[in-house]
């Protein structure tokens, strides 16, 4: 290729197509940013943020002249605003080479590899490896074939270069360095509220977002999440995420949101960034999208109290054991104890949500039935209802399409519309009872709605909107 003057990573308007999005700042390109721009001049531009139009991301690429575009991808339910946009870039920029990074191709490959516009296609996780890319892609006959976890058509045959997943992961977190989100205003991002979204609408502003962990154990039956960050859990030191939350309080922020699957799988760790947070007396709060139920316990739950945070989102799945352990297969989840440690959160002043998962190929109509009722009877402040959808690379898949419940596996599946239909329910069944269990169980007083509403940064006047919007349109598109 020559000469690369200059690396743009972006990512789509997310909304082009009518869909619901999130205005959060892009997290993952900041610490490819960060990764790549001491070699090469490197910015990021977010369409997603200023919901720009093709016309207005037309005048930045003819304005900035990139000659390396990397585009993230963060789902497969966004394959068409992304080939959207990879569409726009070669119109604009023909001579330009497009990267694809993230969810879409580490799990969907065949059908990422379809969009004609894309140059190369990157698997999995690319701090360390998308710098060699470059290194070689710059020089004057490149030899791409040398660089793992990518694909690429040569002569017009599609070449795979494979590889061994755990082995290509980051093994030491500590060596990837901080986000740097370039010519992006991350205040700005910190003052927006992202609205109906609970666990990224923070107590003060600005917040700001960052990971200490990747991957996870478990075989949850309906997750994919594996297939991107493995099933090892690797982990930052308590001393470097110590480190980045000086930096980030420096920088004006004053809530950190963690987006962690496991921030207390190793407890020690996680007890040790919690005192560091009150030895240094910040003002400071901050919560996780999401913790194992399993392992909060009292003393962990009055050390997160002290040292900031307010809110906990546990997912329990289902109110029955014999789904939970056998269907989800998550094991690890005590029913009979959970409603006891969550009794405890709420007394010490804790906001908790917790998530659900129904319509397991398996699962009978009185087996989803309980999972509203041990819901309902759950002593916390929101509950959210999920429909069971069989996304590409999962075990539901897999026995989805070996029971003959679905016709095929599209490598598109989304998480709009549930896909899987049994002798004991039909996906028009499960979108009714969905919506009506969730409007009832979560607004059955006046105090509730008034509390949603804030947990989800919305007026009253949202909140209704978008109740009736959400049972007239099962849950599709309601906001």
């Amino acid at each position: 290729m020559g000469k690369i003057r200059k690396v743009l990573l972006t990512q789509p308007n997310y909304s082009i197509f009518g869909k619901r999005v999130w205005e959060m700042i892009p997290y993952s390109l900041g610490i490819l940013n960060a990764s790549i721009n001491n070699k090469f001049e490197s910015d990021i531009f977010d369409p997603n943020f200023e919901r720009s139009d093709d016309e207005k991301i037309k005048k930045y690429l003819e304005k900035n002249l990139p000659d390396i575009i990397g585009v993230s991808s963060v789902s497969t339910d966004y394959h068409s605003e992304t080939e959207h946009l990879t569409k726009l870039i070669k119109q604009t920029l023909p001579d330009s080479k497009i990267i694809l990074g993230g969810v879409i191709p580490t799990v969907t490959l065949n059908a990422a590899m379809n969009d004609k516009n894309v140059d190369y296609w990157f698997m999995g996780e690319g701090e360390h490896r998308f710098i060699k890319f470059l290194e070689e892609l710059n020089k004057k006959n490149p030899e791409i074939s040398s660089i793992e976890g990518i694909a690429y058509n040569k002569d017009g045959i599609p070449v795979i270069n494979h590889f061994k997943k755990e082995s290509s992961l980051v093994q030491n977190l500590n060596l990837t360095p901080f986000p740097d989100y370039g010519s992006l205003d991350a205040i700005a991002y910190g003052k927006e509220t992202i609205k109906y979204t609970t666990q990224l609408v923070p107590k003060q502003y600005p917040f700001a977002v960052t990971s200490t962990s990747r991957g996870c154990p478990f075989n949850c039956t309906f997750c994919s999440g594996w297939t991107v960050s493995g099933k090892k859990v690797r982990m930052r030191s308590a001393e470097n995420v110590l480190n980045e939350i000086d930096k980030m309080y420096n920088q004006g922020f004053r809530e950190i949101i963690f987006l962690d699957d496991h921030f207390l799988f190793n407890k020690q760790r996680a007890k040790d960034i919690m005192n560091g947070i009150i030895q240094k007396g910040y003002n400071l709060s901050w919560k996780c999208v999401n913790v194992n139920i399993s392992n909060l316990d009292e003393e962990i739950l009055e050390l997160m109290k002290k040292s900031g945070s307010y809110q906990i989102t546990v997912s329990i799945e289902s109110g029955n054991e014999e789904v939970l352990k056998k269907m989800i297969k998550k094991p690890f989840i005590n029913l009979k104890k959970a409603p006891t440690i969550l009794d405890k959160a709420k007394k010490m002043g804790f906001e908790l949500f917790s998530n659900f998962v129904i319509g397991y190929p398996d699962e009978t109509w009185e087996q989803i039935r309980d999972t509203f009722r041990y819901a309902e009877g759950l002593n916390i402040d929101y509950a959210d209802f999920h429909i069971a959808t069989p996304l590409p690379q999962t075990e539901l898949m897999k026995m989805c399409l070996e029971k003959g419940l679905i016709k095929e596996d599209t490598e598109r599946s989304g998480f709009c519309l549930p896909l899987i239909s049994t002798k004991e329910f039909t996906p028009q069944e499960l979108r009714i009872l969905r919506v009506y269990e969730w409007d009832r169980i979560n607004f059955s007083s006046e105090e509730r709605k008034k509390n949603i509403a804030r947990m989800e940064g919305i007026s009253m006047g949202e909140l209704e909107r978008w109740r009736k919007e959400t049972r007239r349109k099962l849950g599709v598109k309601a906001v």
